[in-house]
């Protein structure tokens, strides 16, 4: 719809612009045309003048007043011009001037004792046979036109939509630690044949390890110290969910327990996952404690860069 309305627009402009400057040339074009007729009725006029009869209020002649008007006729005929007619010459005119609408001008011609006034009648057209011909090919131009501006428009937009079908398919998808409750594994959404298996305790703790800092990442996890209440409640949550899915049948485990087993299980099955993307290990690796008392208070287990974006949880 928008194209349409861009090729009736360019149409609608090309048209009036070449129009204009049709009109405009075909002007002065008329213009030099009457400037040329009415040059050389004053020479035929010139040539003629001493053989015309015309009055006098010097000597005081009346002049032939009946023989310039037939003068006058003749000149017109052997002039042929469609713009201009000479109307009178001196104080003599004839009847067709006084009943003209067309504008009059007046050219004096010099003589050698006096100069005498030609009155010239102008007829300007405004539209001809040929402006209308012009226009209905100018109109056919500027549909042309504007329909081969449009196809160009079409092919810049649909080479758009191409480019962008090909960037989005080019752009890989965002990376995202696929946790498939279902069958109990780790995988990525880069890789979605990779499944690494991980016992019910350390799932579950991860899991809620991620809910967890996803929600309070500034939170400091030590390990000398216990666990958040909130952190093994979300566990317990998620391995009850592996119960309802038929995964186990056995007590709950004390996520609170062998915590460095737990973290070590996780980072066993994150290797196997982000053997590709050492750099994401930042993101989902719970850090390890380096160097001596590095069981100390400042050391944290928590992920501080997860975020519920960064993972995907099936069976949930």
């Amino acid at each position: 719809m928008m194209i349409n309305r861009v090729c009736q627009v360019v149409s609608v402009l090309v048209f009036v612009i070449a129009m204009v400057i049709v009109k405009t040339s075909t002007y002065l074009e008329q213009q030099h045309n009457i400037e040329n007729d009415i040059a050389q009725a004053e020479r035929r006029i010139a040539l003629d003048l001493p053989r015309l009869d015309l009055s006098n209020a010097f000597l005081k002649h009346s002049g032939n007043s009946a023989a310039i008007k037939g003068y006058l006729t003749r000149l017109n005929k052997a002039l042929n011009s469609d713009a201009v007619t000479v109307e009178g010459i001196g104080d003599t005119m004839i009847e067709a001037a006084y009943l003209s609408n067309e504008p009059l001008i007046i050219r004096q011609l010099a003589t050698s004792d006096d100069s005498i006034g030609i009155t010239f009648s102008i007829k300007h057209s405004l539209w001809q046979l040929g402006d209308l011909v012009n226009a209905f090919i100018l109109a056919v131009f500027a549909l042309a036109f504007g329909y081969w501006a449009g196809s160009i428009k079409r092919s810049k937009v649909c080479a758009i939509k191409a480019l962008k079908q090909v960037d989005e398919t080019l752009t890989p998808e965002p990376f995202k630690l696929v946790v498939d409750l279902n069958t109990k594994t780790l995988g990525n959404t880069h890789n979605t044949s990779l499944e690494v298996s991980l016992a019910n305790k350390p799932l579950c703790f991860y899991l809620a390890l991620i809910e967890f800092c996803s929600e309070q990442p500034d939170t400091i996890l030590n390990q000398n110290k216990h666990v958040p209440d909130e952190l093994i409640d979300i566990a317990n949550k998620y391995f009850y969910r592996l119960i309802e899915l038929g995964h186990t049948i056995r007590k709950r485990p004390n996520f609170s327990n062998s915590l460095e087993k737990t973290l070590s299980e996780i980072r066993a099955a994150l290797d196997e996952v982000l053997v590709e993307y050492p750099e994401l290990k930042e993101v989902y690796y719970p850090p390890k404690a380096h160097g001596e008392g590095s069981r100390s208070r400042l050391h944290s287990y928590g992920l501080s860069h997860i975020s519920s974006e960064s993972i995907e949880v099936i069976g949930k």
